[in-house]
């Protein structure tokens, strides 16, 4: 009596006397002990009875002690089970009873069966899978095979790039944060792995409107530092959200001064920051302060220094701090400034110019490198980059013109053009007029929000800071003198001192022309400063704020002090303009640039009106 007769007697006896079928598996399991048939007949007996835990017992018996001749049949079983074990959120009935059978097989027979399954499976993507079960069901073994998983995902990147990617940043790497693989000796699979992990990233970062960027950030910086472990290298910091952008300069600054030349350590930390404070600052550069948007852009400030300018590209020049938003907004950017020249030194620049090919960076970049050449005064270069920018708004477009035009030193006549159309785009919010648009250095930058009153505080003061400089002619026109009163009133009383020395030039003169005083003229202190001067005057004072459209011979009221009906008409015409005191002074002063931009061109240009 061989074991086939028993086997057959079994089957025939299953179907109408179950005992009778278990008896005779038993005799053969007893003649047989190590026979795969007979011991794969009793399993299949205890499976149709749904007896999951005499069928685990029967199987794992079958892994540990038995020769598997047949070995198809095997490893459909096992693959049957282990599909059920990859997917228990959705089962069938026939899966369910493998998942619970699973359950009741000891671990050593798991383990074995998965590997098993992995050694036996000839696509890749399905080996990925199987090894990132048995790390699920067993973390320890993440330690022998994780090298394994991770080559053969950096390997099929290049068949499917989406789906090994998604693998690697979702699900192998929480898998192997504290179960360090031994990759040391292979740096270039760690530097691949870093890089597909940095690009998926930054891709949820730019893709995604609502994703949390600081859980994002964290998971990055855990990248890096088992990138680290890897190889070996002294630890970075991990990514904390309350930590400023200088404390990981100051640790990286400490590790680049005990590292060698051109280390992947440094180059892979330094990436890392720029990055960040590269996302930083672009993400800061557009605030949302009571759900509207405000975007905020770099452009040259101001400067009241007395000696000559010096080379703009001596020297970096402080960052001025405009706005609540603006300080968190420089410091990004400096860090990044430094981060970025740090990885175009000689020793990291081929290397890092490979890297930033295979990221996302371009919109960020774009932006960032035309930044960069106007906060170090590279004005041929900064003319290039913006050439070859997409800039989709064309209000951003004229204010990094206009900034670029004012680092050359003297408001253009394309920059005047720039004001124009800039005035002609003023955003709808209001916003707040900026602190420290001026300050005594030889240079300084500003990011300013681009805001009604920001806007035009910064058209203003190019006007004003060209023009002002005529008031020193022996003869300056009346009309510039009126210009310059008209423009100051938006950053009055900042603007004392010029309204006072302009004020002082019209007091020695013994006649004064303002045709625009009626019509834009609604600062109280400059209608009081003007009846001050009218009433301290005898008859050698002509004062004539007639508007100039105004019938000479009907309307005109040149006044004299020897003509009292005259000298109580003009008192009529400062008293009338003190009603006017509380108008909107960014309209008034937006329009006052738009209508009389021709007369101001001539004044700032020092051309004939008929030329333009």
């Amino acid at each position: 009596m061989d074991e086939s007769y028993i086997i057959e007697q079994a089957k025939k006896f299953k179907a109408i006397d179950i005992a009778s079928a278990k008896a005779w598996i038993i005799t053969a399991k007893t003649l047989y002990p190590n026979n795969f048939n007979v011991q794969y007949q009793a399993y299949q007996i205890e499976k149709e009875g749904n007896n999951f835990e005499e069928a685990a017992k029967c199987f794992s018996y079958i892994i540990l002690n038995v020769q598997h001749p047949n070995v198809q049949i095997l490893e459909e079983e096992i693959s049957e089970l282990t599909n059920a074990l990859k997917n228990e959120n959705e089962i069938t009935s026939q899966q369910e009873f493998y998942v619970k059978m699973f359950q009741h097989v000891s671990y050593e027979v798991q383990h074995k069966i998965l590997m098993m399954t992995v050694n036996n499976t000839e696509n890749s993507l399905n080996q990925c899978k199987l090894l990132l079960l048995v790390f699920k069901r067993f973390p320890q073994a993440a330690v022998t095979h994780s090298p394994r998983l991770l080559e053969m995902i950096a390997d099929g990147m290049k068949q499917n790039p989406q789906k090994y990617q998604e693998m690697l940043v979702e699900e192998a790497l929480p898998l192997i944060y504290h179960k360090t693989p031994d990759l040391a000796t292979n740096p270039n699979l760690v530097c691949r792995l870093f890089t597909i992990s940095l690009e998926y990233y930054i891709r949820q970062i730019l893709d995604e409107v609502k994703c949390d960027t600081n859980d994002i950030w964290k998971k990055i910086f855990q990248v890096l530092m088992l990138c680290g472990k890897i190889q070996r290298w002294e630890a970075f910091l991990p990514f904390n959200k309350s930590w400023g952008q200088n404390v990981y300069w100051d640790k990286l600054i400490e590790i680049v001064s005990t590292s060698p030349a051109g280390s992947n350590q440094v180059l892979f930390y330094a990436t890392t920051l720029f990055i960040y404070s590269l996302h930083c600052y672009i993400k800061n550069c557009n605030t949302r302060p009571e759900e509207v948007e405000i975007n905020h852009v770099l452009v040259e400030g101001f400067s009241d220094w007395k000696v000559e300018r010096l080379d703009p590209q001596m020297e970096p020049p402080q960052i001025s701090l405009t706005t609540p938003t603006s300080k968190e907004i420089s410091k990004a950017f400096v860090h990044a400034a430094q981060c970025w020249q740090l990885l175009n030194t000689e020793q990291f620049q081929r290397e890092f110019s490979k890297l930033l090919l295979t990221l996302p960076l371009s919109p960020w970049i774009s932006r960032f490198l035309f930044d960069l050449a106007i906060y170090f005064g590279h004005q041929e270069e900064a003319k290039k980059l913006m050439l070859e920018m997409t800039i989709k708004s064309s209000l951003v477009h004229h204010i990094l013109k206009l900034g670029l035009n004012l680092l050359q030193g003297k408001l253009s006549f394309e920059g005047f053009e720039c004001i124009l159309k800039i005035l002609a785009e003023l955003p709808s919010t209001s916003g707040q007029f900026l602190e420290h648009l001026t300050l005594k250095v030889p240079r300084h930058m500003i990011f300013i929000p681009l805001t009604q009153k920001a806007l035009l505080q910064y058209c203003c003061k190019a006007i004003v800071s060209n023009l002002c400089r005529r008031i020193y002619e022996p003869n300056c026109p009346d009309e510039i003198l009126g210009d310059l009163l008209i423009l100051v009133q938006l950053e009055y009383p900042r603007e004392k001192e010029l309204a006072e020395q302009i004020f002082s030039i019209i007091a020695t003169r013994r006649n004064f022309t303002f045709h625009n005083f009626s019509s834009f003229i609604v600062t109280v202190d400059f209608i009081e400063e003007f009846m001050a001067i009218w009433n301290s005057h005898n008859e050698d004072f002509n004062l004539d704020l007639t508007p100039s459209d105004v019938n000479a011979a009907t309307t005109t009221r040149r006044t004299r002090c020897t003509d009292k009906g005259a000298r109580d008409d003009t008192r009529i015409i400062l008293k009338q303009q003190l009603s006017r005191c509380n108008e909107n002074i960014v309209l008034l002063l937006a329009n006052f640039i738009s209508q009389e931009q021709m007369r101001l061109m001539h004044s700032l240009f020092d051309v004939e009106m008929n030329q333009f």
